[in-house]
């Protein structure tokens, strides 16, 4: 493929690059299935005061990675298996959370361990011979396998409702130019396999998408030579390509990510993005129009999770100065939006954006707040934002007015003056320290700063919220690593990267604190782990020892022993039990409605000396949905966010074609003229505030649902429109009549006929007309609200809707909309990168597959990504999950679509 595109590819979990290019491949294939035994690992045991027990071990050689297999909560054994792999290429098995560790003995050198993404309980050991290590008991034991071939590219790949379902990607040599990789399926676990094609980059199973798709529904990246290029041809078949369909002929990426299938491909001398919610028909992604940049160096996916994709696109790639613009596309994933500018990246394509677990619409971003400065040289200056509203409005993230000595931080109200300022996720040694946990509810933790920019790391505090980001307050002075457990009831803080060997512990949401020496000597902790849940009162310490440099110290740290009453949950009574529904809101909000409804969540009540236990449901339950207003909706495509809060349709373009909506979605009766507004995907409101609406047309082939919808006034009520003011004009004709008439009619002893002759008499005019004129006015007036409503019903959305200014609240000079709720933590981004084109309205990017995750998979999918136009960075480790392959700078660009992998140098959760 031609390589002055300089795609980026992402790669997931580990495959170490020179293990698999240097590794001596066997071609055999062998049946055979052997026991692998376990052997067991000694070290001592320690136990601490206030009923914490510590237990130590040492690994002989650094961790590569780790991942918990995490039981479902239904499981009888409460058990918490962890699995590693280590620099020497050897894997140990914990079946209690670290406190012992068994060697798995195998004949061959363990390159990869891939954990089944959506079962727990399966883990494959993948070695660089034709021969894998295949547990179905979360790692209590495993058994020797045989594959096609020995592993390449991206080796295995999952089917999301069919456990048992695999496909295997390899090659029968070393040498890529001789030996095509064979992709294999198999409906067996690997029992049996199946030769799928050869000559393929990448397969994979594509189901769960917005619409239904067949369940054997494969996607592959065909390579056709052409001249001293590759060409990848995206096809698919619901047969296992007995029968095939071509989709694209010139495919440089393509993804699964949740509900959206996303391809880049080649448009000429350019890059088109195309999305599929189906699996059979592709509709082309449109930029906004106000976004123009010379040259697109880099795109990353940043989330599909909330019915729509957000992705970061570089507009500064150069060094030391990069950033860029967040964009967020319309339901199907094809009109995109600006959503907030200079959001910050770093060299290798990471974007300082994260959303907060277990909540909708919040997340948080850095900006560069001096990006001429920073392109021209000058240091980058950082801001925090804060969106509620899946990036509706930005604000600044409120700064706490004392710090935790109790003294004035000199900074009350969040502006341009001061605010907090968050480290991100291109600062994190570990990418899977999020600020927040999905079952921890509202809570986040972060290293920072109060000021008018972010500080170096080092000179960072500790700061904490417990209401999803509205206020926040400082947990501790200096740098530290933090972890939840027990479902936030427990937050932990070790301090890193200074050497230490104590950690403080806190119950009650950070009121009050205690502290534990967990080791004799003074360590170097670069992280702390626990169930990807956060549910476990059981913690690992990752640590390395001064005068042992090739070893790996971990301390499991149990806090099991500190409570043994569990806490009460009682639904029907939430009076008498210990805990409290809590309700996400915007600051200063009056209602708490978020994206059109009111959620609420359980909470343990701080102060109550309990422990939670089994995961609690969450969210409690959607108490209603809202009325619609403003903040229900985005800008629409080819508009912008004014100044004044209002969407301004861009100069020199026309507003969307709106009966564009009828083709996608052939069920739609009608659709509405734009207005400027289009409802947030995210949003359930009802009623209220219709900004999306106006003069209302038929959808071609529905003109008789769209007129019996709008048919207005007909039959019985035309006949009560109509006959409604003369009743009211005869009776206020009556009501006047009897009254002068009664008055003036009547015969009364000594009176004269004065009365008719100045013209009262009844049968005058002078009495009677006015009467008659006096009576239809107040019919008519009467009648008026009837008539009104009777119009609007039959004509509402026919009249163009005025035009409304509206100024949201703490609105900021940038429009943003960022990913939102996923169920599981340690979750993240690819990225893709092209330095030599000119950006065009159509040119595109890519997606990586992030698989669908949930707080019982043990799985990180970090924003990593390597310039093959650049000398792959020294420092990180170029490293691949088991859903895709390593590739090396100047390699043909085959794409490999993200599923939980791990940062440069960290292992995974």
């Amino acid at each position: 493929m031609v390589r002055y595109f300089g795609v980026l590819l992402l790669l997931l979990r580990l495959l170490l690059l020179n293990a698999v290019r240097a590794a001596a491949m066997d071609p055999s294939v062998d049946s055979d299935i052997s026991t692998v035994q376990l052997v067991n690992l000694s070290s001592p045991h320690v136990t601490a005061d206030d009923n914490i027990g510590l237990i130590s071990k040492i690994i002989e050689s650094r961790v590569e990675e780790y991942y918990y297999l995490e039981r479902p909560q239904d499981s009888k054994d409460k058990q918490e298996s962890v699995i590693l792999r280590t620099a020497s290429k050897v894997a140990y098995v914990s079946e209690d959370h670290g406190a012992n560790w068994q060697k798995v003995a195998t004949s061959n050198d363990i390159i990869a361990i891939y954990p089944h993404p959506y079962i727990t309980n399966n883990v494959y050991l993948i070695t660089n011979t034709s021969e894998i290590y295949v547990s179905t008991d979360f790692g209590k034991t495993f058994r020797e396998q045989k594959t096609p071939t020995a592993p390449d590219a991206q080796i295995l790949s999952f089917h999301k409702d069919r456990p048992e379902w695999l496909i295997w990607h390899g090659r029968d040599c070393a040498n890529p130019l001789i030996c095509p990789i064979q992709t294999h399926y198999s409906h067996d676990n690997g029992n049996s396999w199946t030769l799928l094609m050869s000559d393929a980059s990448q397969c994979m199973f594509v189901v769960g998408l917005q619409k239904p798709t067949d369940e054997n529904l494969i996607f592959c990246g065909r390579e056709l030579k052409s001249g001293l290029s590759t060409l990848v041809r995206l096809v698919s078949s619901t047969d296992y390509f007995k029968n095939e369909n071509v989709h694209f002929q010139q495919t440089l990426a393509f993804a699964l990510q949740n509900d959206f299938l996303i391809v880049a491909t080649v448009d000429g001398s350019n890059l088109r993005m195309d999305v599929s919610v189906d699996g059979a028909t592709f509709a082309h992604a449109h930029w906004p129009p106000t976004f123009k940049v010379e040259h697109e160096t880099a795109y990353t996916i940043l989330d599909t999770s909330t019915k729509a994709i957000v992705l970061h696109c570089t507009v500064s790639g150069q060094e030391g100065g990069e950033y860029g613009t967040i964009l967020k596309s319309n339901s199907n994933g094809t009109s995109y939006v600006t959503s907030i500018e200079y959001a910050n990246r770093n060299e290798y394509g990471f974007v300082d954006f994260e959303k907060m677990q277990g909540i909708e619409g919040i997340s948080i971003v850095n900006i560069v707040s001096n990006p001429k400065e920073a392109v021209g040289g000058d240091p980058k200056k950082l801001r925090s934002k804060i969106t509620f509203d899946d990036g509706a409005s930005w604000q600044f993230l409120a700064p706490p007015s004392v710090d935790s000595t109790g003294k004035s931080t000199g900074c009350t109200t969040a502006g341009e003056e001061c605010s907090l300022n968050l480290h991100g996720y291109t600062e994190r040694p570990d990418v899977r320290d999020t600020y927040s946990s999905a079952s921890a509810v509202g809570l986040m933790v972060g290293v920072g700063n109060v000021g008018p920019s972010l500080t170096k790391y080092g000179e960072g505090n500790t700061y904490l919220t417990n209401d999803g980001g509205a206020t926040w307050k400082e947990l501790a002075k200096g740098t530290n690593l933090w972890e939840y457990g027990d479902q936030g009831s427990i937050i932990i803080l070790v301090e890193n990267p200074a050497p230490t060997n104590t950690l403080r512990y806190t119950f009650d949401e950070g009121q009050s604190w205690d502290t534990l020496k967990f080791f004799d000597d003074v360590v170097e902790v670069y992280d702390i782990s626990t169930v990807p849940s956060d549910t476990s009162r059981k913690f690992l310490i990752h640590a390395r020892q001064a005068d042992a440099s090739g070893e790996t110290l971990l301390i499991q740290v149990d806090f099991t022993g500190t409570r043994d009453v569990q806490c009460v949950l009682n639904e029907k009574d939430e009076t008498h039990d210990d805990f409290e529904l809590w309700a996400p809101s915007r600051p200063g909000a009056t209602t708490n409605c978020l994206f059109g409804h009111e959620t609420q969540y359980h909470r343990k009540i701080p102060d109550r000396l309990c422990y939670i236990g089994e995961k609690v449901p969450q969210p409690h339950k959607e108490v209603r949905n809202c009325s619609c207003t403003r903040l229900d909706y985005e800008c629409d495509e080819n508009y912008y966010l004014a100044t004044d809060g209002s969407c301004t349709l861009v100069p020199g373009f026309d507003p969307p074609d709106h009966s564009e909506s009828c083709r996608e979605f052939p069920g739609r009766i009608e659709y509405s003229e734009p207005t400027g507004y289009r409802k947030i995907p995210l949003s359930t409101c009802d009623g209220g505030e219709a900004w999306d609406k106006s003069t209302m047309h038929p959808c071609k082939g529905h003109e008789d649902e769209f007129g019996h919808i709008h048919r207005g006034i007909q039959g019985f009520g035309l006949f009560l429109l109509i006959l409604l003011p003369f009743c009211m004009a005869g009776v206020v004709a009556y009501v006047l009549y009897n009254h002068y008439y009664g008055q003036y009619g009547q015969i009364r002893l000594g009176e004269t006929d004065f009365d008719t002759r100045i013209g009262l008499g009844t049968d005058n005019g002078l009495l009677k007309y006015p009467i008659m004129a006096v009576s239809a006015v107040v019919a008519f007036v009467s009648a008026l609200p009837v008539i009104a409503t009777q119009l609007f019903t039959s004509w509402r959305g026919r009249a163009p809707r005025p035009s409304r200014l509206y100024r949201a609240r703490n609105s900021t000079d940038a429009f943003h909309l960022s990913r939102t709720n996923t169920t599981g933590r340690y979750q993240y981004a690819p990225v893709i990168v092209d330095d030599a084109r000119v950006v065009r309205d159509d040119d595109t990017v890519f997606g990586s597959s992030d698989e669908d995750s949930d707080d019982d998979l043990a799985h990180v999918v970090p924003q990593e990504a390597y310039d093959i136009d650049r000398p792959t960075p020294s420092s990180p480790q170029l490293s691949a999950a088991p859903s895709s392959p390593p590739i090396e700078p100047g390699t043909p660009t085959d794409f490999l679509p993200v599923s939980p992998g791990q940062s440069p140098n960290n292992p995974t959760k």
